[in-house]
């Protein structure tokens, strides 16, 4: 079978990346074909490990040339993004005139920017659009499945099967240099924020929350990471206007390779995660998983083990940062992620079937033909 990955691959590392990265590996490993369409920020970059997009144009071109070609498509798309809306929908489209509809790969939670939408709303029929274009639709838990079919989405064409897989938890610990050794020494207790300069990440609000609590944990430390290069200078123009200790309580890093990313996390007093839109973050679970204490906005569907704030209130994380801080050892104890399951694999299974049974019906249709 041939497989065409639509999605983000590293570098940048993140969720998306990593997920579309291992399912890569798991179905060549299976003896399949698997091209990567890489939509991520360095997907001008002409490498073998992925195919380069250089602009819309060749985008469009480059699905019209992997379906004459005979390959399925998987996208990987979510609520937030209207670019990544178009991508998906194009995907779709091609998908469809070729005989072999889109697997939708459907990420983040039931608080993103443009989805769920009520009856009657304009963004609701623009993505049961999407739906309805795409063959089989995966996403992360019951609930998000619920809402897709409320989309008028029949059940069987919608498959609940979790982003985080146990081969998330796989790293090598590695050194971290000189400039982060320094800062976790000379900080206690050290907070982890995977973060983006994005307004779902509430960068505001944290620095709020982070403020308070340096006034009476006047070693606190902060470690903001998750950057990719087109937002770093953004970021950093934000900090460089803070006052001089607050810059000096503040380690700002780009974006980490995931070996180092875990190691880092694994060192860290505690993880702040901040935007809600997000379902159940990859990065919760590998936090619970490593013994390092979350703590987290309210969206419903964080792990009873995550201590949770109120959305976008800087005060109700401050008071969960102290009581965090007050009760560590008892939240330590209760800090923990057993039992991740194989979803690479879970997913590489749906995927797989979604293609063989297209094949079989294309090579039924040549049959019927002749």
């Amino acid at each position: 079978m041939k497989i065409l990955e639509i999605g983000n691959y590293p570098p940048p590392a993140c969720g998306w990346a990593m997920q579309t990265k291992l399912l890569v590996e798991e179905i060549r490993h299976r003896g399949h074909v698997c091209q990567v369409l890489n939509i991520n920020e360095n997907r001008k970059r002409k490498t073998n490990d992925y195919v380069d997009v250089q602009n819309g144009f060749d985008y469009v071109y480059k699905l019209i040339r992997f379906a004459w070609k005979g390959y399925q498509f998987q996208m990987h798309v979510n609520g937030q993004s209207k670019t990544g809306y178009v991508l998906a929908l194009l995907a779709a489209l091609v998908g469809r005139l070729s005989g072999r509809p889109v697997a939708l790969s459907w990420q983040g939670g039931l608080q993103q920017k443009y989805f769920p939408r009520p009856q009657g709303t304009f963004l609701r029929e623009v993505y049961k659009l999407l739906f309805v274009l795409c063959g089989r639709i995966a996403c992360n838990d019951a609930k998000i499945k619920q809402a897709i079919e409320s989309y008028g989405i029949k059940p069987d064409r919608v498959r609940a099967i979790p982003a985080f897989s146990r081969q998330n938890l796989e790293f090598e610990r590695i050194p971290l240099g000189p400039k982060i050794e320094s800062f976790l020494r000379g900080h206690h207790p050290v907070f982890f924020c995977y973060v983006s300069f994005r307004p779902e990440y509430q960068l505001g609000m944290l620095r709020e929350a982070m403020k308070k609590f340096r006034e009476h944990h006047t070693q606190a430390g902060y470690i903001w990471l998750g950057f990719p290069s087109k937002e770093l200078r953004a970021v950093q123009e934000f900090v460089v206007q803070w006052p001089t200790h607050e810059i000096e309580s503040l380690l700002l890093l780009g974006n980490l390779c995931h070996d180092a990313f875990s190691t880092l996390l694994e060192r860290c007093f505690a993880y702040i995660r901040t935007p809600a839109c997000d379902g159940v973050a990859a990065s919760v679970l590998e936090s619970l998983a490593l013994g390092v204490p979350v703590i987290a906005s309210e969206n419903y569907s964080r792990p009873p083990q995550v201590t949770t704030y109120r959305e976008n209130d800087a005060s109700d994380l401050y008071d969960k940062l102290v009581l965090v801080t007050e009760r560590y050892q008892r939240v330590k104890e209760q800090t923990q992620f057993h039992g991740a399951e194989d979803n690479i694999a879970r997913t590489a299974d749906w995927l797989l079937e979604e293609s063989s049974l297209k094949t079989k019906e294309l090579a039924q249709d040549f049959a019927s033909a002749d």
